[in-house]
């Protein structure tokens, strides 16, 4: 009967969790004695930390100054940050983390929201870092590395960095009509009162078989959508990348991120979050990002519309893809070398008039 088929389903369910556990720890372990063969570790070390009962991995380089966390995209890694660990070593203390469900980390049947992956980054850079540190994020990176911005003010994220990330971004009227229509106020003070809104999903066992069944379709598409994600140098999607990406992918649960995406509660805006943030922003945007049919130029012009404070807005545009982190680290890494400096120096580097030109014909 139905009862039977749930209990055998949650029965299944624990022993997975069981097994992903051990699968985890051993996956640990291996990273902790290190691998001589592994490329991408001369200045960076691999370490675990313990969040909320799950392992989590991190890489921390060898550099000494201002610290900077770098949070990478959907279902990429730290390891996509490697590069810029070589360019910003030197006069930083520089940090990536895995986000929970991805990378070497623990891959939990959890719902996976802007909320559970923001409170994870501040928490990291609480409890971890120890100190106040800049952030930079790539796509979902990036609107994870605004949101935690958002929570932990300039006191502890004295500087915050974007890199082609994801997240809604609406012109300033438009988002004051959705304030009024919600009653004046933000959707998190709505949902402080409220509470996150239910949403009706299938059943675990459904979403299980749902998110098994789609990176299943996704993992042939690898080697053919990296370069086309990597507009200017398509050579930068490396077979490393590819592989990192398809191992992590093939963990127990690896599944889950996807799975939660039918229960997920609304983001907030970056409008709302940047109102929170209001602090220093860089914005390195590769304005042929493939993604979103050209939101990433919209995204580009909006910024300084949407900051509190437009002159602490600078903007870099790039003639690269999706992830210019990786595909032009070396203009990514001069930018934010620059903008750190700066903004500890209290003179934030300026959009030049060249950039600010190009968001004008943008909007335009």
């Amino acid at each position: 009967d139905g009862g039977f088929l749930e209990r055998r389903s949650s029965e299944g369910q624990a022993r997975e969790a069981v097994e992903a556990r051990e699968w985890h720890r051993v996956l640990g372990e291996v990273d902790l004695q290190g691998n001589p063969l592994r490329d991408d570790s001369r200045h960076l070390t691999f370490r675990y930390w313990r969040w909320r009962g799950h392992l989590l991995r991190y890489a921390e380089g060898d550099g000494a100054g201002q610290a900077v966390t770098l949070i990478h995209g959907f279902g990429a890694s730290s390891h996509q940050w490697d590069r810029a660990f070589e360019l910003l070593n030197d006069g930083h203390k520089v940090f990536a983390l895995d986000l929970l469900g991805f990378g070497h980390s623990e891959k939990p049947q959890l719902t996976y929201t802007q909320y559970l992956w923001e409170d994870m980054v501040e928490d990291f850079i609480l409890e971890v870092v120890g100190e106040p540190s800049f952030l930079a994020g790539n796509s979902i990176g990036g609107f994870t590395a605004l949101s935690a911005a958002a929570n932990l003010g300039n006191v502890f994220c004295p500087g915050l960095i974007l890199c082609n990330s994801a997240g809604r971004m609406v012109p300033m009227d438009v988002y004051e009509q959705e304030m009024l229509e919600r009653g004046g106020v933000t959707l998190k003070q709505k949902m402080l009162t409220t509470g996150l809104p239910q949403k009706a999903s299938p059943s675990e066992a459904l979403l299980t078989l749902f998110g098994k069944g789609v990176i299943k379709l996704l993992q042939p598409q690898v080697p053919k959508v990296l370069p086309w994600l990597y507009v200017q140098k398509p050579e930068n999607a490396d077979q490393k990348l590819e592989d990192n990406i398809l191992r992590d992918s093939n963990d127990p649960g690896g599944f889950s991120v996807i799975a939660s995406g039918a229960k997920l509660p609304p983001p907030r805006t970056k409008n709302e979050l940047l109102a929170d943030y209001v602090g220093p922003l860089l914005v390195t945007q590769g304005l042929n990002d493939p993604l979103g049919g050209g939101i990433s130029k919209t995204r580009f012009y909006l910024y300084p519309e949407v900051h509190p404070n437009p002159e602490q807005v600078t903007l870099i545009p790039l003639q690269s893809g999706h992830c210019p982190h990786h595909e032009t680290p070396e203009e990514v890494c001069a930018a934010i070398r620059d903008f750190v400096a700066g903004v500890n120096a209290g003179s934030q580097p300026k959009s030049t008039p060249e950039a600010l030109a190009l968001a004008l014909s943008l909007k335009q």
